[in-house]
């Protein structure tokens, strides 16, 4: 990895903690909080995160498009920028409805700096060990989780989530511009390498010609594709989204769900780095599958689970399982379509987040308030990934198809 390439991983791993760390990852420890002060219920509070992802999800395509074909550097300052801004009004918001409108803006912005932009700038930077430079990528998202869920675990016990909402936007503009300026070329946009531009050839396409969105919902492995970041994103945001309040259930102060959402954030370094690295030397649907498989397990034990240690060991082993989800899935995109067309084909395969992402967290919600329990949302969670599961051992017989049709055919 030369010093262009460590720039820009190291870049894509800060930018990703913030984007991701300071929103989604710190998402639950807000619930409470804002609940008491606008004496709201959970499931109107949750609409919060459904609404991020809505805009996450919808903006994912034109983000795709315009890393693409424009400036990576400058989609990371508006990132930036948005980020920044909507943290320090919503410090000053003074009802549920202005909130609601800036996680929608919130939501526009993390694809500029979360995933969809750290595979296309890392596929664009690096061919050779691009799974390992995804996992250290990647790592940004759980240590910005840790971090962020540590921090506001202590300022929301301190003083109040609007003090903790000024700090979050003081670490995204001081440290996020400094670090895409130093680390991210003004002109890794401007050209990909040739060998990046056509993705291998496969049984239903030819290659070597351009993915655009009409060629990608065309082909079969990328609705598979599709379905499983729809189930493994969708689901992580609706978890995620009431982790902290699920914790204070089972008996955790405000400061210790603080914590065990931290380890959690924390044990996804584990899957990060190893899947990661895993992915280039063995198929990636097969290690999504293993996954998929691991969450399923624990989604089950945590919906039968009333200890307070236990479930937090298990959502510890679900970070693990979870945290190599971004790296692996950039790897079998870049793979499969080409590095050229991976910005345009994650952020298509965004859109699939929409129905899981958005609808989850306002289910929980609605099912906590009606329940008293979230054991019917982990039932829930446990459903999408048998489903999630059966497409991607679909995908991963089909891929083992394409390969011998193209060994025969060579």
């Amino acid at each position: 990895m030369d010093r262009r390439t460590r720039g820009v991983v190291i870049a894509a791993f800060i930018a990703q903690g913030l984007a991701v760390g300071g929103t989604v990852g710190a998402f639950s420890l807000f619930v409470r909080p804002v609940s008491e002060a606008f004496e709201a219920s959970s499931l109107e509070v949750s609409a919060g995160i459904s609404l991020m992802t809505l805009a996450l999800a919808m903006c994912g395509v034109p983000v795709g498009n315009w890393l693409d074909r424009g400036s990576p550097r400058t989609v990371m300052y508006t990132g930036t920028a948005i980020i920044t801004s909507t943290a320090l009004l919503a410090s000053q918001a003074t009802s549920l409805f202005q909130l609601a409108a800036l996680c929608v803006a919130t939501g526009a912005a993390i694809p500029m700096l979360g995933p969809l932009t750290t595979a296309a700038i890392v596929a664009k930077a690096t061919d050779a060990d691009r799974g390992r430079a995804l996992g250290i990528a990647n790592l940004g998202v759980p240590v910005g989780g840790l971090g962020f869920a540590l921090l506001a675990g202590f300022t929301l016990d301190e003083w109040d989530w609007r003090v903790t909402l000024q700090w979050f936007a003081a670490l995204f503009f001081g440290i996020g511009i400094p670090v895409i300026t130093l680390g991210v070329p003004a002109d890794l946009g401007r050209a990909v390498e040739a060998s990046a531009q056509a993705a291998a050839p496969s049984s239903e396409e030819e290659a070597g010609d351009e993915w655009t969105a009409k060629r990608l919902l065309a082909s079969t492995e990328f609705r598979l594709i599709a379905i499983a970041i729809g189930v493994g994103m969708g689901s992580i945001a609706g978890f995620s989204a009431h982790a902290a309040p699920y914790l204070e259930d089972l008996g955790a102060s405000t400061r210790q769900a603080g914590t065990l959402v931290a380890m959690m954030q924390g044990s996804m370094l584990i899957g990060t780095l190893a899947l990661g690295a895993l992915a280039d030397r063995r198929p990636a649907a097969s290690i999504l599958l293993g996954a998929f498989v691991v969450q399923l397990a624990v989604f089950a034990i945590l919906a039968g689970s009333s200890i307070l240690v236990v479930s937090a060991t298990l959502m510890a082993l679900n970070g693990i399982a979870s945290g190599g989800f971004l790296p692996v899935m950039g790897q079998l995109l870049a793979q499969r379509f080409g590095a050229g067309s991976l910005g345009r084909a994650m952020g298509l395969a965004n859109v699939m987040m929409l129905p899981f992402g958005f609808g989850l967290p306002m289910v929980g919600g609605a099912l906590r308030d009606a329940t008293g329990s979230y054991a019917s949302l982990l039932w829930l969670c446990v459903l999408l990934f048998v489903g999630g599961s059966a497409a991607l051992a679909v995908l991963r017989r089909k891929l083992r198809r394409s390969i011998r049709a193209d060994v025969y055919a060579g």
